[in-house]
């Protein structure tokens, strides 16, 4: 044959052999271990038609010290309650707000600095700090704890040494936050109810 048709056949016949040794690999190779596939992202829930992701619950976890199945049933309630609390312009969060929150955070717990990425930390504060908001609108002008009960209260628990005087206020703020708990509890069973999670 001629040199070119010589050439052009061992270029053929090199690209074949490179091809297979390519396609199989060294006996060292294949024998070693597969490698370790770790997890960055994936949806863990769906609340109505929204995805919750990984990252989310995994903040959730390390912020509130939750187990995982706790931090996540948890984080369903917030988006739930979030969801609710956006449509409220009362509930507007202000970016100065949540970066101080963040920071006040930060600075309680510096540890979170390394177990939860900046972004999920600021939607986590962002979150809450709507509900809140929304909370204190919503509910909290609808408290109302007569003189009444504070004095039943106080009646009910004669081992706090402080006069009726001296303890209504304290008794007061602890009852209107006990009936605070039980209207945010029934709020977040009615969402629950009507959510599709």
């Amino acid at each position: 044959p001629s040199p070119v048709l010589r050439t052009a056949g061992q270029s053929w016949s090199f690209r074949l052999v490179a091809c297979f040794v390519l396609a199989v690999p060294p006996l060292a190779l294949a024998q070693q271990a597969p490698p370790t596939i770790t997890t960055i992202e994936r949806v863990v829930a769906v609340v109505d038609g929204r995805p919750l992701l990984l990252s989310d619950a995994r903040a959730m976890e390390r912020v509130r010290e939750l187990a995982e199945d706790a931090a996540l049933e948890e984080l369903v309630d917030e988006r739930l309650m979030y969801l609710e609390a956006a449509r409220l312009p009362q509930a507007e969060v202000l970016a100065a707000e949540e970066q101080r929150e963040a920071d006040e955070l930060l600075q309680r717990r510096p540890a979170l600095r390394e177990q939860v990425p900046a972004p999920d930390l600021q939607r986590l504060v962002r979150r809450q700090i709507a509900i809140l908001k929304y909370v204190e609108f919503r509910f909290r002008p609808q408290l109302r704890v007569s003189d009444r009960e504070v004095r039943a209260a106080f009646e009910a628990d004669p081992s706090a040494g402080d006069s009726f005087e001296a303890a209504k206020e304290r008794i007061r703020a602890q009852l209107e936050r006990r009936s605070l708990d039980e209207r945010v509890e029934a709020w977040v069973r009615e969402l629950r109810t009507r959510a599709d999670v």
